[in-house]
């Protein structure tokens, strides 16, 4: 493994629109000047802002024989394939094309507060409090940061274990607590914004073997486990195809119980998930809640597609 090196030159444009990854103040001062000046084909993370004189370098890269680039991941004592960055080879050794994948934005803490003082609520929330009382569902709203988007959606931060929120879903409900096909994301992976398990900033590495995880495919079935199963730490992977490699690393040394929705290709996506799980040390398992049934079977049961809320809702409503 030889250190790569990268050859840093600033940029003769600048983003007025960018605000700077060092204070996280706006690009463009008082005086209309611009603070933060980018290096040649690195992400716009990446430069030196004259309002703080803090230079925001790019990691540490290094490549192996066959040309694929790591990092070095202090915390394991081990080098990891790059995910969340990769800069344009024309800025390696010389050698030229490529892409650039922008480096992992965070989003600013008083947004997500903001989000969670606007009223009226969303219908999800106020779902909650009717189903569920006051009280727990404002410890929910509390735990998870669950906001309301001026259009009236419900706001699931994506919230990372050190508490830097990544990304931000937007789902819409009905008063009956029943979620519409529509959604949106105002934070994209085009613009820095990629994706953790909604609920892993509770995950708490100390209680590694003690703590159980339960995985689900939706935020809300997430959020009112919580409130109904409080012993447990509820996350989400939104839906079958949201569990991706990215999001594997925080799970390492966790006892981890995934339960995917009531659908055969579910079952089957999740089953080589855990299987790849296990591979790197999550003490993962599967509740397979079709029992063997197919899909055909579930229909006329009327359980296709259901989910653990569903389950929970015939119990408690």
């Amino acid at each position: 493994m030889k250190r790569v090196y990268l050859e840093l030159k600033f940029s003769s444009k600048r983003n007025p629109n960018l605000i700077t990854p060092c204070c996280g103040k706006k690009n463009r001062g008082s005086s209309g000047s611009l603070k933060f000046v980018n290096y040649v084909g690195l992400p716009e993370q990446f430069g030196f802002c004259h309002s703080c004189n803090k230079a925001t370098l790019p990691p540490t890269l290094y490549e192996d024989e066959n040309g694929n680039r790591f990092t070095y991941n202090q915390t394991f004592r081990k080098y990891e394939k790059l995910i969340d960055f990769t800069p344009s080879p024309n800025l390696i050794n010389g050698k030229i094309n490529g892409t650039v994948k922008p480096l992992q934005k965070f989003i600013e803490e008083q947004v997500v507060i903001d989000s969670t003082l606007v009223k009226p609520e969303n219908n999800l929330l106020l779902y909650l409090r009717k189903t569920y009382g006051n009280q727990k569902a404002v410890k929910a709203k509390e735990e998870y940061l669950i906001g309301t988007y001026n259009d009236g959606a419900t706001m699931f931060w994506e919230i990372n274990k050190k508490l830097q929120v990544q990304k931000c879903k937007l789902s819409y409900y009905r008063k009956n607590g029943r979620r519409t096909e529509k959604f949106n994301h105002i934070y994209t992976n085009k613009n820095g914004y990629y994706s953790c398990l909604f609920g892993e900033h509770l995950i708490i590495d100390n209680l590694k073997g003690k703590q159980t995880v339960i995985l689900v495919e939706s935020e809300k079935t997430a959020i009112v486990g919580s409130i109904l199963l409080p012993r447990y730490t509820w996350l989400s992977y939104g839906g079958k195809n949201g569990f991706k490699q990215e999001k594997y690393s925080c799970l390492i040394g966790h006892k981890v119980l995934v339960i995917p929705d009531m659908e055969n290709d579910s079952v089957n996506i999740i089953k080589k998930k855990v299987a790849e799980l296990q591979k790197i040390g999550v003490l993962a398992n599967i509740w397979d809640m079709t029992n063997g049934r197919t899909d055909e079977e579930l229909i006329k049961l009327g359980l296709y597609g259901n989910d653990l809320e569903d389950i929970f809702r015939k119990i408690t409503v």
